[in-house]
């Protein structure tokens, strides 16, 4: 059986022992991978037969058919399972399943954008990889011991959520903001252990997909009753989700109007109370000053202040003698007759 790949071998992920690495131009430092078009055969595979395949992110997983599980590209919070964060540009055997743990024919494998999986004997489940945001990466495959003894089917893995099908009961978990888990409207986001889809107990999961903020479950109609009469089940008529749409956008237009009008209608309510305090005030202003004219009825208008009906006091007259402050000269009778008479005479003294 031929193991062929295609795509970007930016991180080793195509298998073929290169990234396809090259600078854009001679002059430049920005680097470029060069992609493979065409399915091309994996040198590491020849002679062997690949029967399950996953593909994550940027990494991917195989077994083949003697149960030796193989992983290869990004080596990113371990989630190639070599309990070191190294990238592999080829399949590199991951050494935990040998022996007496090589996967049976029947087992699952999976892979996530940071994670992968597989059951090996027993249908013990298997996890490696980023598990949640917080805490320490799972560099090599450990045993997820809140499944031990489950029958487990089928397995999908998206970003940061997982979805199993087993026995008669549909199990999830992981980092989850847009509902994926299924555990409702009301129900938890997100959890860190794997806990059971309620609307889905009871019934036989057959196959299950995961995309990212997304999932899909295939659920077996024999045995079931009327158990399906539970789920909101779409015909392809898109009227009533549109009404709804609708309904939910005239709720919030109307609730962010009667937002605004109110508001509004505080702050001319606020203006309006200003208004009535100035106009308050100024009416105090003008019965004080009416109040004060009326007390100055019948009486003369005073040069003090500067009241209604006060005078303007008259500038003082500035001395026309000479030099400041000096006073100006007085003259006796005598003095001015005798400066008229003698006008048309000559200086000196006057004749006996």
């Amino acid at each position: 059986m031929l193991f062929s790949t295609a795509g970007l071998p930016q991180y080793g992920q195509l298998g073929h022992g290169t990234d396809n690495e090259y600078n854009a131009k001679d002059s430049s430092v920005k680097l470029t991978y060069d992609p493979q078009p065409r399915p091309r055969a994996i040198a590491t595979f020849s002679g062997k037969t690949v029967v399950k395949v996953a593909c994550g992110t940027n990494h991917t997983v195989a077994v083949d058919s003697s149960g030796f599980v193989y992983t290869w590209g990004f080596g990113g919070y371990g989630r190639l399972g070599h309990r070191e964060q190294k990238d592999e540009w080829q399949p590199r055997l991951v050494e935990i399943f040998q022996k007496h743990n090589v996967l049976p024919p029947n087992a699952i494998v999976s892979a996530g954008s940071a994670s992968s999986a597989c059951t090996a004997g027993g249908g013990q489940l298997y996890m490696w990889g980023k598990m949640k945001n917080t805490g320490d990466d799972w560099m090599y495959p450990k045993p997820v011991m809140d499944l031990s003894g489950w029958n487990i089917r089928c397995m999908a893995s998206g970003n940061m959520h997982h979805v199993v099908g087993a026995d008669d009961s549909c199990i999830s978990w992981g980092v989850a903001q847009n509902g994926e888990l299924g555990y409702g409207p009301n129900g938890q986001k997100s959890s860190a252990n794997p806990k059971k889809v309620d609307i889905l107990e009871g019934m036989h999961v057959t196959s299950v997909g995961c995309g990212y903020g997304l999932s899909l479950i295939v659920v077996d109609r024999a045995n079931i009753g009327d158990r399906l009469d539970k789920l909101e089940i779409y015909d392809g008529d898109t009227t009533e989700v549109e009404e709804k749409v609708e309904v939910q956008a005239t709720k919030k237009a109307s609730a962010s109007s009667n937002s605004r009008a109110n508001k509004r209608k505080k702050t001319k309510d606020d203006s309006e109370s200003e208004e009535e305090d100035d106009e308050d005030e100024s009416g105090d202003d003008e019965n004080g000053e009416i109040e004060e004219a009326k007390g100055r009825r019948g009486r003369k208008p005073s040069n003090r202040g500067r009241g209604r009906g006060a005078k303007k006091a008259a500038p003082e007259a500035k001395p026309s003698g000479r030099g400041r402050g000096r006073p100006k000269k007085t003259e006796s009778p005598a003095q001015k007759a005798g400066r008229s008479g003698g006008r048309g005479g000559k200086r000196g003294r006057p004749r006996k």
